[in-house]
């Protein structure tokens, strides 16, 4: 039954998406961005409809009131497709930090462009990294919430490896504060992996960290974090109910 609910899940979630993105590429070409942030907010929400009345993976958000009035930086937990795609819709107009090959994929990097995605290029190194900050910048000025996966990739449920450093630089740069977002994704919808478990995922918006420490400071308390509370989720998932 699980496997036959994840074909069907599976088939219904990236058909939505791909017949989504062709629809809203015209988008593109008007001058207003806030078009194309509405139509990546209601993808959000129409993707949560499928996730949860098909996959049947349902989720509850804790301390929601640290998704902030005013202009930060969201270190998000990043285990699978769902927390770049079906979470978002809780900010607004966010502004995500990607990986540059992901906005080489036809149209849907156009629209990711046009929503102010910022890539950088790991071929580029530093100099990548320097306009990834300017650009940071310059969407806190603009009122935009950062949504940045400081693992740099997808990891497994229940893993923890140290965080990449640029985030204590847009932490620095920006002056604004830092809200870790922990959850347990990748024990209902592994990385990699085609069937999908129902469950209900939690989702932890944590206290945020308050501009002005060093960045030794800022990364040693940002890990601490990630490796604390990764570790909590996963013994709750294994505590008997």
């Amino acid at each position: 039954m699980q496997l036959i609910r994840s074909v069907f899940f599976n088939i219904i979630f990236f058909a939505t998406i791909t017949v989504a993105v062709i629809v809203g590429y015209p988008l593109v070409f008007f001058n207003k961005q806030k078009y194309v942030f509405g139509f990546w907010r209601y993808l959000s929400v129409i993707l949560n409809v499928v996730t949860t009345k098909i996959g049947g993976i349902n989720y509850i958000v804790e301390n929601e009131e640290n998704i902030l009035r005013e202009p930060a930086i969201y270190a998000i937990r990043h285990e699978s497709v769902w927390e770049t795609l079906v979470l978002i819709y809780k900010f607004k107009e966010p502004i995500f930090v990607l990986k540059e090959e992901l906005l080489n994929i036809p149209l849907f990097g156009a629209l990711s462009r046009k929503a102010g995605t910022i890539s950088i290029d790991r071929n580029k190194g530093a100099e990548s990294l320097k306009n990834a900050i300017s650009q940071v910048t310059e969407a806190v000025v603009r009122g935009h919430p950062v949504i940045i996966f400081p693992e740099g990739t997808r990891m497994a449920y229940g893993e923890y490896a140290p965080l990449k450093r640029g985030i204590a630089l847009f932490y620095k740069k920006t002056n604004c504060r830092v809200v870790p977002v922990i959850h347990n994704a990748g024990n209902f919808w592994p990385r990699r992996k085609f069937v999908k478990k129902q469950g209900t995922i939690v989702v932890k918006f944590l206290n945020p960290i308050i501009p002005g420490l060093t960045d030794n400071e800022f990364m040693n308390r940002l890990n601490n974090v990630f490796s604390s509370e990764i570790k909590k989720l996963e013994i709750s998932q294994k505590a008997p109910v």
